[in-house]
């Protein structure tokens, strides 16, 4: 009789088993999607299903970025201008969606309704920019989108990192589930 009792504990155990699984899979998938996204950033991206390639930043753009809080060019600045011979030659040292690293910095996260709605987000942390200028979040949302107002192109780093990464996701669940039920 012992052995039915250990069977059936083991049995009625396999769910919670397999959520606790599921929900790790999908905090490793999330992490991956973080870091695709993150890594999107600083580098023109091309078209990916839906979502548009990313547009060349404006020279002055690009002029702005390479200049130092007292007006000078940076050293970084003065390479550029040496490599292009002038502003917005649409080259990756154009740095797009970098400029302080607070975006990057900002992409997390987020399972705090993981337990009860099963649902992990990956996103921008709402944070507030100490330079007065918004949160981060409204900064990603200008890019991701763009923003008409201010002439900012769409430049969609985080939904194609998700859609990227979609065979990654299922696949850290699937490893996840196995190593459980390896456990059995």
């Amino acid at each position: 009789m012992a052995g039915f009792d250990e069977l059936f504990r083991a049995l009625r155990s396999i769910p919670n088993q397999v959520d606790a699984a599921s929900k790790r899979g999908l905090k490793r998938g999330a992490a991956i999607v973080a870091g695709k996204a993150k890594s999107k950033l600083g580098t023109y991206q091309s078209g990916f299903g839906p979502y548009p390639a990313w547009a060349k930043l404006r020279p002055e753009t690009v002029r702005r970025k390479h200049m130092s809080v007292k007006g000078g060019l940076t050293r970084a600045g003065k390479k550029y201008l040496k490599k292009h011979g002038s502003w917005g030659a649409g080259g990756n040292d154009d740095s797009p969606l970098v400029n302080t690293g607070l975006l990057r910095q900002a992409i997390t996260t987020d399972d705090s309704q993981l337990n009860s709605n099963g649902v992990m987000y990956v996103g921008v942390a709402a944070g507030k920019d100490g330079k007065g200028k918004g949160s981060p979040g409204d900064y990603a949302a200008a890019h991701e989108f763009g923003y008409a107002p201010k002439n900012i192109p769409p430049r969609p780093f985080l939904r194609p990192a998700l859609h990227e990464s979609q065979e990654a996701i299922k696949d850290a669940v699937a490893k996840e589930l196995q190593k459980e039920l390896r456990r059995l």
